[in-house]
């Protein structure tokens, strides 16, 4: 074929096949920033690449309009072109989320609605060879489950926090997710002052066919670093039957981010323990009375029947007085020591409700805030070395 293949300055070559002059100038301006100036611009759009398969093979990328064609019969070009070692860059005018998904599941590399970016299309490479299951994979990230040994110690508000100071360019700076598993009342969007998130319904009713696109597009992003899902029922919703879908949601979320911090409500954990396979640490909030140490105390039993491995971070709250029992007191009750206190602040505390904010944004510097860096500390210090005593308990088993 006319266009040349050979690469030119580390670009993939492209083979263009348009159906519209916009698709046609865009292709020109592609071939121009790629080096190749001279490369012919075919028409035929997808369906045309796609009949000449065996002739475009050769080249490393395709571009390809859409065009008129159904989004089923675009996906079936995608597929047969993916199979022959072709990558396949799709332009076209449809800018529904369902047919982004259906055009990658089907192979292409990527899809852009029209006008699109020559330079983004010129960073996208084509697909390497599969990694084999001996390749080392990246360490995921870290999973924090923050719960409420009962209700009004503050558990919600440190999972707020908590995933504040994981995104926060002064804490941690993750890409962060923080996820309501309160599907009853949402009280996560509501206490920010942020409409629901619908998505996340979508997601739990059929958890199995969400990517990173599903999840990205649904998200509230909070600011850049931060994302939220947090809905409450309406009339007609149960709950209970969207509860199931959680511990399958968790992953993928996972994947998408640098850290996910999820308010788990006791009742939900309860119901649903197979949800703890999916934490790396539980932050458990303990009031210093006598019923929320005995609660502390077989939540904590279940935690370890369910999940031995998960690190449990025992957290005092202030914010309930009750019987005043001393951290020391309440650390020998429950056989743990005490991994932070969360203090009274009342003052800042209205404030920051009342704007809508956490309270480590409205006083960074204040006792609160240090409790909520001790515990983030707590919950993600020595991952590596807890996956080498793992292994080296593994081996142990295996060779005595």
């Amino acid at each position: 074929m006319p266009f040349d293949t050979s690469t030119s300055q580390g670009i993939a070559p492209f083979a263009a096949y348009v159906c519209t002059d916009q698709g046609a100038e865009l292709a020109r301006t592609v071939l121009e920033r790629s080096g190749r100036p001279d490369g012919a611009v075919h028409g035929g759009g997808l369906s045309g690449a796609a009949r000449l398969c065996a002739d475009v093979a050769s080249a490393q990328i395709v571009l390809a309009e859409i065009g008129k064609i159904p989004v089923s019969m675009a996906c079936e070009c995608v597929t047969e072109m993916s199979a022959s070692g072709v990558g396949v860059i799709l332009l076209g005018e449809h800018t529904d989320i369902d047919t982004y998904r259906a055009l990658r599941n089907a192979g292409a590399l990527e899809y852009f609605t029209l006008p699109a970016n020559a330079d983004d299309i010129l960073a996208i490479k084509p697909k390497g060879p599969a990694q084999t299951e001996t390749a080392s994979q990246p360490a995921p990230s870290p999973s924090i489950a923050v719960l409420g040994c009962k209700g009004g110690v503050g558990a919600s508000l440190l999972a707020q926090n908590l995933a504040f100071h994981a995104a926060s360019a002064k804490g941690a700076q993750l890409r962060t997710a923080l996820l309501d598993a309160d599907l009853q009342f949402g009280s996560q969007a509501i206490d920010l002052d942020r409409d629901g998130t619908a998505g996340l319904f979508e997601a739990l009713n059929a958890p199995d066919r969400i990517d990173e696109t599903f999840i990205r597009a649904t998200m509230d992003h909070l600011n850049d670093g931060l994302a939220l899902y947090s809905h409450q029922v309406r009339n007609g919703q149960d709950a209970l039957s969207y509860e199931t879908g959680l511990s399958q949601v968790i992953a993928p979320i996972r994947a998408c981010f640098g850290a996910v911090i999820t308010d788990l409500p006791r009742d939900v954990m309860m119901r649903h323990p197979e949800l703890l396979a999916q934490f790396d640490a539980v932050a458990l909030v303990i009031p210093s009375g006598f019923s929320g140490v005995n609660a502390a105390t077989r939540l904590i039993e279940r935690i370890n029947a369910e999940a031995p491995d998960i690190r449990i971070l025992p957290v005092l709250s202030d914010l309930r007085r009750d019987a005043a029992l001393s951290p020391k007191v309440v650390g020998a009750t429950i056989g743990r020591d005490i991994a932070a206190t969360l203090p009274r602040s009342d003052a800042p505390l209205i404030r920051a409700h009342r704007a809508a904010r956490p309270l480590i944004q409205c006083q960074p510097r204040g006792p609160y805030a240090k409790a909520v860096r001790t515990i983030w500390k707590a919950a993600t210090a020595d991952a590596p070395q807890k996956a080498q005593t793992k292994q080296r308990a593994m081996l142990k088993r295996m060779f005595g």
